[in-house]
């Protein structure tokens, strides 16, 4: 079945209450299952001390949490707490 075709179905009604949480449990486990996959590969690239840019900005990794780093981009008072997935290697 194409995605299309699912959705045809849904709006039809052709799945039952139970089926529709099925279909969403599954996908929701697909996309967490493939964020945790990108997070852990950035994990795998970045250090403390690493320079990173991120949304026109460049800083410096101070600390890496469980999802997001925290950048110092210069002076005091300016870090920013970002995703790993919006950071890249300077």
């Amino acid at each position: 079945m194409t995605a299309s075709q699912i959705q045809s179905a849904i709006l039809k009604g052709n799945f039952t209450d139970r089926e529709m949480r099925d279909i969403n449990g599954t996908i929701v486990n697909i996309l967490k299952a493939d964020r945790k996959a990108k997070i852990n590969e950035a994990k795998r690239n970045f250090r403390v001390g690493d320079v990173v840019t991120f949304q026109h900005k460049t800083g410096i990794i101070k600390k890496i949490n469980r999802t997001k780093c925290v950048v110092e981009c210069g002076g005091i008072g300016n870090r920013w707490t970002v995703p790993m997935t919006m950071l890249k290697a300077a």
